[in-house]
């Protein structure tokens, strides 16, 4: 639950670094956006990274951050941090790409022949990752969000535009999943 502060009248309340910057960047200036990367993309590429097995994880950041610059005269000026609205878009994107991935191995798979194309292999480090790698991307990210970034149900709800109930229930699914997985590999 978030505290109320009385502000006074001659007082007005103070807005963050993040909100101060995509204010500037709104009204564009291009390096008050770079104010914003400098603090979150690092933040921002481990979660892409985990999210997407790494595939294209530095072009999901800079759409991000592109989009952001876009949509900086939307952001809640009154939010103490960009980060959960940049995972949100960010979130967004991996899903485009996934999509757009999917378009394109289609296309060329009724160009190249009547058989689906192969499906990639995606080579895994660790169990973790193997099993993150066989979450739908959906589930996948919300599982991240939540135990690796440390966010609530409600806010990942917030950041995807989901019901706070569909958060629920992909976490759910998506320890399940990791857990069976996890079990299949130690026998």
């Amino acid at each position: 639950m978030s505290k109320l502060r009385l502000v006074g009248k001659d007082e007005s309340p103070r807005e963050s670094p993040d909100a101060l910057a995509l204010a500037r960047a709104a009204a564009g200036e291009l390096g008050a956006l770079g104010e914003v990367f400098d603090r979150h993309a690092a933040s921002l590429h481990r979660f892409v990274v985990r999210s997407t097995g790494g595939r294209d994880a530095e072009d999901v950041v800079q759409t991000t951050f592109v989009r952001a610059m876009t949509l900086a005269s939307t952001f809640d000026r009154g939010a103490p941090s960009a980060r959960p609205w940049l995972f949100g878009i960010a979130s967004r994107v991996i899903l485009e790409h996934r999509r757009a991935f999917a378009r394109l191995s289609r296309a060329l798979g009724r160009l190249a022949s009547s058989e689906p194309p192969p499906a990639r292999i995606e080579t895994a480090t660790s169990d973790v990752d193997r099993a993150l790698a066989r979450l739908t991307t959906a589930k996948r990210v919300v599982l991240v969000l939540a135990e690796v970034e440390g966010y609530g149900c409600e806010e990942i709800a917030l950041m995807l535009d989901v019901p706070v109930g569909t958060v629920w229930t992909r976490l759910h699914h998506a320890r399940r999943e990791v857990r069976a997985s996890l079990e299949e590999g130690n026998r």
